[in-house]
């Protein structure tokens, strides 16, 4: 497994205002990494994986900012998405959804103690690591004026996590850091009894009224509007052939999982987290979809 080092090399100013140090070549526990400057204030979305990579994205943070404040948020409580970030905890303000804080406290302990176990190879970088009460909590939706710049934080949970949120950048052209409700070349993770594939839908839906020009995926290339769905459309393909087998009646319910999920990768062949596909088209077989 290639080391997941966030590497600020790639960082590029996609719009005025708005960088991203991406993940390029689909690295495995890699995130795409937003940082947005303000006259006032700056924002930092994401960290990566362990205090290492946190660190690193601060000081590309501290050299935009050049002195000004810098808030902090994460797209959800995965740790590739924030784990470690408690190093730089009292350099910043952190901002977090009133669930996604809740949901944290739930399951930090549980998902650290299982990428340790299962990832033996990454674990030393989650060493150190600690959950931190965020400065500010909301709920619904926050907007922050970063000074020229508003940014919205839109609470979405329900989907990949319970606490999912989206961050909408407002300018000349809106730019939308999805977390990991949107990806490109992945298949959707449905990590727990929490993540669902109908309320998934939903929420790509609010996502595309929220028009955005630029759409930054938690994993993946970035690109245009036409990236939210494009994405819907698999999660909708598999409920609508999960459907017509059932109302066939020539099928059990596991046979369906297993030819649904077959004909979404054959559909797919590139994209990555393969045994995920299936994970979506059981969680739309009875019972689970009940």
């Amino acid at each position: 497994m290639k080391p997941p080092i966030v590497d600020p090399s790639g960082m590029r100013e996609i719009v005025e205002g708005v960088w991203v140090i991406p993940d390029s070549d689909h690295t495995p526990l890699v995130p795409n990494i937003g940082i947005i400057r303000g006259s006032r204030a700056t924002l930092v979305i994401d960290t990566g994986f362990g205090s290492s990579n946190a660190r690193t994205v601060l000081q590309q943070a501290r050299t935009l900012a050049d002195g000004r404040p810098i808030f902090l948020t994460h797209t959800h409580c995965h740790p590739e998405h924030g784990f470690g970030a408690n190093v730089v905890m009292d350099e910043v303000t952190t901002v977090y959804n009133a669930v996604q804080w809740d949901e944290l406290q739930e399951k930090g302990a549980a998902l650290l103690r299982m990428f340790r176990e299962r990832m033996p190879a990454v674990a030393p970088m989650l060493d150190g690591v600690e959950f931190v009460r965020p400065q500010i909590r909301y709920a619904g939706l926050l907007e922050l004026d970063l000074g020229g710049r508003v940014v919205e934080f839109r609470e979405v949970g329900g989907a990949h996590s319970r606490g999912d949120q989206a961050v909408v950048v407002r300018g000349s052209r809106a730019v939308l850091f999805t977390g990991d409700l949107v990806e490109e070349g992945y298949f959707g993770i449905l990590g727990d009894n929490e993540s669902h594939v109908l309320p998934w839908i939903d929420r790509l839906v609010q996502l595309e009224h929220l028009n955005p020009d630029v759409v930054v995926p938690g994993h993946g290339r970035m690109g245009g509007h036409e990236l939210i769905p494009g994405y819907r459309a698999y999660f909708e393909l598999a409920r609508r052939r999960v459907d017509e087998l059932r109302a066939a009646g020539d099928l059990s319910e596991a046979q369906i999982a297993a030819q649904v999920g077959a004909e979404l990768i054959d559909l797919h062949p590139q994209w990555e987290n393969r045994q995920w596909a299936h994970r979506a088209v059981l969680d739309l077989t009875w019972p689970a979809r009940s």
